[in-house]
């Protein structure tokens, strides 16, 4: 596997700091020589971490002054995103869909990012929670 781009982005625990994903995300994936699958790979991949993020804001009850630690791998056939918390011990698969007949605001968090990646695994290590999203390229969901 040759690697693209290999980057980190340490981010407060916050909605307003999730801004700075995009930008991060537009400036790696941009370095795909393909741009079409670049500008395939961009709107998937940051609505992914967004939601993946935006999780850890609202669910993982981070202690104060802890922030979410952000890891991009960009390689030729595929882009692995690691999320790392010391929030809460998180467990997807114990997620519920949400209802299908019941309209509701919140809960697609996790249905959202199991369609658009290829890979969704956590693990926790130690106090940590390590969730990675693999999006294997050329492939569309």
């Amino acid at each position: 596997m040759t690697v693209i781009t290999h980057s980190h982005l340490r981010l407060e625990a916050s909605a307003l700091a999730l801004r700075d994903l995009g930008g991060w995300l537009r400036d790696a994936i941009e370095q795909l020589p393909d741009e079409q699958v670049a500008a395939a790979l961009l709107p998937r991949a940051e609505l992914a971490l967004h939601e993946a993020c935006m999780n850890v804001v609202d669910h993982a009850q981070l202690p104060a002054g802890e922030g979410i630690e952000v890891e991009l791998v960009l390689s030729a056939d595929r882009l692995v995103l690691t999320v790392r918390d010391r929030g809460k011990e998180f467990h997807p698969s114990e997620v519920q869909e949400p209802p299908r007949a019941v309209l509701q605001e919140r809960g697609y968090g996790v249905k959202i990012i199991r369609s658009l990646v290829s890979d969704l695994s956590l693990r926790r290590v130690e106090s940590t929670n390590v969730l990675e999203l693999t999006i294997n390229l050329g492939e569309h969901p």
